[in-house]
């Protein structure tokens, strides 16, 4: 070192050592050396110095010289941290702008765009070169509002900020929804000299937001309005109807026999079922009508601007009664179903939503008791019924309890012999207001609702501990038969019930007989064989009611540990007059005994009736001839003054 200033103290440590080795990196200095070789000066050579002891950035500029008669090289050094961390941090803005998943723009005071980043030209899918140097209009949608673009610009130039969503138009004039946030860029002095504007692509959120909406208004299985949507359609069509002076139909549609279908195929093919129902109701409407899915399998039809009921009445008897008769075609099943429909005009059936929902399904329970398959208009006795019946049902609940219940008994008659083989037991609802009321009238809102289980468990231990009464009273053995109903056959703790009334009466298990009807033994048959074994087990015989009517195959019924059949009294009935009938009773007794089955004929009202039965073979009789139903003390005395003596 042969002289240095003051100020180039701090850059060579110490003035003994050589600058260069501590300064420069070893390929920094052979670059160095060879360029000031090559032309004899080096202007601004970047480099990082190390040689004042904390590595700093410089800028070193040198010329060969002759100094003091020596060769020398002359260097001026110039430090450039400050600079070069505005470079990195520069550098690092440029990445975060390229790389940024938003869309940037950067524009100019006139609004005229000075360069836009990837995630831009991504979406935008323009190249840089068609943007620079252009005004941003062109890159906003038509569907824009006027009113909106007025806003920003307003807004923009007043509080130098905007934000809210914006539909983008795309190089290929597709738009796509933007959530945009624009920002003026002002110097020390306050003057706007950029704007920023920063982007989002929000399709993918909207979409979801669409989803939800669509969610939370329309059923998931069938895409038809839900129940929500329903009443506000309805509400809104009233709100229209009172202004106009026409009418407004509300249909509550109920699928017929559903749950068969669901217990028999499974609920995949149940739903496949809904969803084709939803589409034939759909194209039943009008524009303008409203199809919803309350839930299950029941729907709400909302017809809009009606003249009279009578239009109304047209449709269903001329257009979707009929057609939901019709196939539908279901994963490889033709599926055949009926609907029972209630209808509720306003204002002639109510003025408000509520009661016309409400008097539209109450009329729709009347088509569903009234036979199925057809429609009912309703009617204000409907109501006054519909009021009765909740008062049965509540009354039902306690009928037990206040020992309302008493069962009836109906002789059984063997063919040949005359003499009484048991009883039918059958159950009476003894009302404190209503009087004697038949189990027609009030089983099925006892199955309904659930109270049948409790109900049934009532009937077995009344039975058998009037059979044990009878037994202990010296009249012997009377066997008694009981009704079972599909409810109690499922409710799964029937065979729990049946041993405790074994624990508590001495009844002999072969003496009670339970009867079921032929589609209670079908209705999910692989369970209803484990239940029948399972009563079959402790001891209790079991028969089919009402045989003929329904749909067993012959298959099924080897497999069901049955004792007896029991032909159902339509055979009987006109069997003088019917060759069909006493043929179709002469089948079920061949092939009852064929299975090693008794057969006992029910509706037996004629000693001619008791005569073709017992030429046909019958085993035993059962009807109005011998007796009707009635109540065990009546019973008693008809035993002592019958001649049908007790069977041994």
């Amino acid at each position: 070192m042969l002289h240095a200033n003051q100020a180039a103290h701090a850059w060579q440590g110490s003035l003994e050592r050589d600058p260069w080795v501590g300064g420069m990196s070893p390929q920094a200095r052979s670059r160095f050396f060879q360029r000031l070789s090559d032309l004899g000066a080096v202007d601004e050579f970047e480099v990082c110095w190390s040689g004042g002891g904390t590595p700093t950035w410089a800028l070193i500029s040198a010329r060969l010289i002759d100094y003091q008669g020596q060769r020398a090289v002359l260097s001026t050094f110039t430090p450039i941290n400050k600079m070069k961390l505005m470079e990195s941090r520069l550098e690092l803005w440029a990445k975060v702008f390229e790389a940024s998943a938003e869309s940037l723009i950067v524009m100019d005071a006139d609004m005229r765009i000075i360069t836009v980043n990837q995630a831009f030209r991504r979406h935008s899918l323009y190249d840089l070169v068609e943007l620079v140097g252009k005004r941003p209009g062109f890159l906003l949608a038509p569907d824009n509002s006027p009113e909106q673009l007025d806003s920003l610009r307003r807004t923009l130039a007043r509080r130098g900020y905007w934000q809210g969503e914006i539909s983008v138009q795309r190089k290929s004039m597709e738009s796509y929804p933007a959530w945009l946030v624009m920002n003026a860029v002002r110097d020390l002095d306050g003057v706007t000299t950029h704007f920023i504007a920063s982007s989002l692509d929000i399709s993918e959120r909207k979409a979801s937001e669409r989803q939800i909406e669509h969610m939370a208004h329309h059923d998931a299985l069938t895409g038809l309005a839900n129940r929500h949507v329903s009443k506000l359609r309805l509400a809104a069509a009233i709100a229209q109807a009172r202004r106009s002076g026409e009418k407004v139909g509300v249909l509550f549609v109920d699928l017929d026999r559903f749950k068969h279908v669901n217990d028999a195929l499974g609920h995949h093919v149940g739903d496949a079922l809904l969803q084709s129902v939803s589409k034939r109701l759909l194209q039943l409407v009008r524009e303008g009508d409203t199809v919803s899915r309350l839930g299950g399998d029941e729907f709400v039809v909302i017809l809009n601007g009606i003249g009279d009921a009578q239009a109304i009445a047209a449709l269903l008897d001329a257009r979707l009664i009929p057609a939901m008769r019709e196939p539908h075609q279901v994963e490889g099943n033709e599926l055949y179903v009926s609907c029972s429909v209630g209808v509720a005009v306003y204002p002639d059936h109510g003025d408000d939503m509520d009661t016309l929902m409400r008097h539209a399904d109450a009329a729709m329970y009347q088509a569903k008791s009234g036979g199925r398959d057809h429609a009912r208009m309703f009617t204000p006795q409907m109501q006054e019924q519909q009021l009765q019946q909740l008062h049965l049902e509540s009354d039902l609940r306690h009928a037990a309890e206040r020992q309302e219940l008493v069962l009836y008994y109906q002789p059984r008659i063997d063919a040949r012999s005359g003499c009484l083989n048991g009883v039918e037991s059958l159950i009476r609802w003894q009302h404190p207001q209503h009087g004697l009321i038949a189990p027609d009238s009030f089983i099925p809102a006892a199955e309904e609702s659930g109270l049948i289980v409790s109900i049934g468990a009532w009937v077995i231990r009344e039975a058998c501990r009037q059979q044990v009464a009878w037994r202990e009273a010296g009249m012997g053995d009377i066997a008694v038969s009981i009704n079972l109903s599909a409810i109690q056959l499922k409710s799964g703790g029937l065979a729990a019930t049946l041993r405790e009334v074994l624990r508590e009466f001495a009844v002999t298990p072969g003496q009670v007989e339970f009867e079921l009807t032929e589609s209670i033994l079908m209705d999910n048959v692989d369970d209803t064989i484990a239940t029948l074994h399972a009563i079959k087990a402790l001891g209790f015989a079991l028969s089919i009611d009402d045989f003929g009517t329904g749909y067993s195959s012959l298959n099924y019924l080897c497999r069901f540990p049955l004792d007896k059949l029991k032909i159902d009294m339509s055979f009987v009935q006109d069997i003088h007059g019917s060759p069909q009938n006493l043929a179709v009773t002469k089948t079920i007794v061949g092939l009852g005994h064929t299975l090693g089955l008794s057969v006992t004929a029910e509706g037996v009202e004629s000693a001619a009736d008791a005569d073709v039965l017992r030429h046909a073979g019958c085993d035993e009789l059962q009807g109005y001839y011998f007796a009707r139903p009635m109540p065990q003390a009546q019973f008693i005395v008809w035993l002592a003054q019958s001649a049908a003596p007790r069977a041994a």
